[in-house]
């Protein structure tokens, strides 16, 4: 039985703000401006629905913006015929004429793929690319600007990520990550061969690459590889690569920072241990602030990482656990921002006197931590999503009584930990997903299970809450002691004592979002469902699903952040809250 009730005149989120950044700088080139004069040309990402195209005069600091639809942009060269292309947003080829200032959209590269990872041009005058997620090589004509597709080059893996089209007149194609393999393709005749011996294919990337003498080249487990006439001959050493942002008199171009920037993605958000409000932003990994009392929304800057994914408030610091490579992050509101710049610090002690103090990866072939706990025992739990091109996700630590960090594998085989919630009795129930890194999932149902931190293993048996549906999104234990749970577009209650599920039902208005479900103080359960905040309860064999708050201007996106009478949320670039009726 459902029991629905929305509340008369329903109050609207209201926006804070917005925070301002450069976002990731994706790809750099030089090359020609509208004066005939070189410019270097950056590509930001602006997650998650833009690119900034910005060429700049690197000596007196002056640039032009071009905007792009997307959100999704990693390559950019410039053609035989002075134009410059990009790759940018469902897959689309785009192409700036830099004499005119015009920027044509030549359409889809491939149907069906959705990015460009890869563009090389070739001794042919024509342009060579590489895309997501099924590996195929395609060609654009600059004459016409015609797109063709010469097909997938790989059967196994759904990145061709890296492509050189050699003046050998073979294109060499890096492909991963299941497994990192080489394909070089010859134009001329339609010849392919496979590159990498068995023994250096390994999960991951080969990551090919354009020689300082304009050669192509591959480094992979400390071998390096000439590629040349269709085959690949070892090397004793690496060749440099060709520097894409030499400028004709020598210099290497530096971003004279001029451009501000655009609205940041907000990708995490958390209250903190000093009353205010903090943030993540998503391509590149901005730590945020928002002060109530204020009224201010602050960028504090750069941290180590690509986003945050997690933000956990916990013994008097914020704890930030981050895309790649599952990084934590341990930052100090009394004292002042001071971060790292290693992602993965060496040695690894290297940045633990930095504010956030730089742990770095918290476990093995993981990279996306989606939740992030604090545990009975006092210790901050992570559940881990796995890196590019292995399946095995992770739950990792840090004790905050010894300073260190550790991991378990998932009890799970083939699936990431996707939700973690503690229990009075200190143990975990864990909700996963099919996810992986970039491969293939090899499993179809998110799980439920319950792990001891004590014994590092699993407590219970696993079960399947939601048949069909591939992950446990989100997990909250309410005020009545039943664990409470989504499942994408699906919401669930179990009994954590007997691990039996109670009832199912679904979203009142679409899926309930990552970040996306949290139990107030009072012990009622708040999920935010399509535009919808809502409390979530089961009474007497009935769910009750009331509304209290909405936002119609893009749907609240994550909001496990609550600070006095306010629940504060992402959506986009906004930073929102509303008022929590009954606190």
């Amino acid at each position: 039985m459902l029991v629905t009730h929305q509340r008369a005149g329903v109050p609207q989120f209201a926006v804070l703000g917005e925070f301002i950044g450069r976002g990731s700088a994706t790809a750099r080139v030089v090359g020609p401006g509208a004066d005939g004069r070189q410019r270097l040309y950056v590509e930001y990402v602006v997650y998650p629905s833009a690119i900034d195209l910005v060429a700049y005069d690197v000596d007196s600091g002056d640039y032009r913006v071009w905007s792009l639809p997307g959100g999704n942009a990693w390559a950019m060269e410039f053609g035989a015929d002075g134009r410059l292309y990009l790759g940018a947003g469902e897959g689309h080829l785009w192409r700036l004429c830099p004499r005119t200032g015009a920027l044509d959209d030549l359409g889809g590269a491939v149907p069906g793929e959705q990015m460009i990872w890869a563009l090389s041009p070739g001794p042919d005058g024509l342009l060579y690319g590489g895309t997501h997620p099924s590996a195929h090589l395609f060609v654009c004509d600059p004459a016409s600007g015609a797109l063709s597709d010469v097909g997938r080059m790989s059967e196994r893996n759904q990145y061709n990520h890296d492509i050189c089209a050699a003046p050998d007149g073979w294109v060499y194609c890096g492909l991963g990550c299941e497994r990192a393999e080489i394909i070089a393709y010859h134009p001329a005749t339609g010849a392919r061969r496979s590159l990498l011996p068995e023994a250096l294919s390994c999960p991951g990337f080969a990551r090919v690459y354009r020689g300082e003498d304009g050669g192509a080249y591959v480094s992979l487990s400390g071998v390096h590889l000439r590629l040349c006439d269709g085959r690949a001959v070892e090397m004793p050493a690496a060749m440099p690569a060709r520097s894409r942002t030499r400028l004709a008199d020598g210099r290497e171009a530096r971003e004279p920072g001029t451009y501000p920037g655009n609205a940041l993605g907000i990708h995490a958000v958390a209250a903190g241990p000093d009353g205010k409000i903090y943030a993540s932003s998503i391509l590149p990994e901005y730590l945020l602030q928002y002060d109530p009392a204020s009224g201010v929304c602050a960028n504090l800057g750069l941290i180590p990482g690509a986003e945050a994914y997690a933000l956990l408030p916990a013994h008097d610091r914020l704890f930030i656990a981050s895309y790649t490579g599952t990084t934590l992050q341990v930052y100090d509101p009394a004292r002042p921002f001071n971060p790292g710049r290693q992602r993965i610090p060496t040695p690894p002690d290297a940045e633990r006197g930095n504010n956030p103090a730089n742990y770095g990866p918290l476990a093995a072939h993981q990279d996306r931590p989606f939740d992030m706990v604090m545990g009975a025992d006092g210790r901050i739990y992570v559940g881990c999503v796995a890196g590019y091109g292995y399946r095995d996700g992770a739950i990792a630590w840090y004790d905050p009584a010894t300073d260190t960090t550790g991991f378990a594998l998932n009890p799970l085989k083939d699936q990431g930990v996707m939700a973690l919630c503690p229990l009075p009795d200190g143990r975990l129930a864990c909700g996963t997903s099919t996810l992986c890194g970039g491969v293939p999932p090899t499993t179809t149902e998110g799980q439920l299970f319950l792990w001891d931190p004590r014994t590092r293993a699993m407590a219970s048996a696993a079960i399947v809450p939601m048949p069909g549906m591939p992950e446990i999104t989100n997990l909250a234990l309410g005020g009545d002691g039943l664990l409470y749970g989504s499942a994408i577009t699906e919401l669930f209650v179990v009994d954590p004592r007997t691990m039996q599920v109670l009832s199912c039902v679904s979203s009142p208005q679409s899926h309930i979002r990552r970040q996306g479900m949290l139990t107030l103080e009072d012990g009622r359960v708040v999920a935010l469902a399509g535009p919808m905040a809502i409390f979530v309860s089961y009474v007497d064999g009935a769910w009750r699903l009331e509304e209290f708050a909405r936002f119609d201007d893009g749907w609240p996106w994550v909001g496990k952040a609550v600070l006095g009478d306010y629940l504060y949320a992402g959506s986009g670039s906004k930073l929102i809250r509303c008022a929590i009726p009954g606190l």
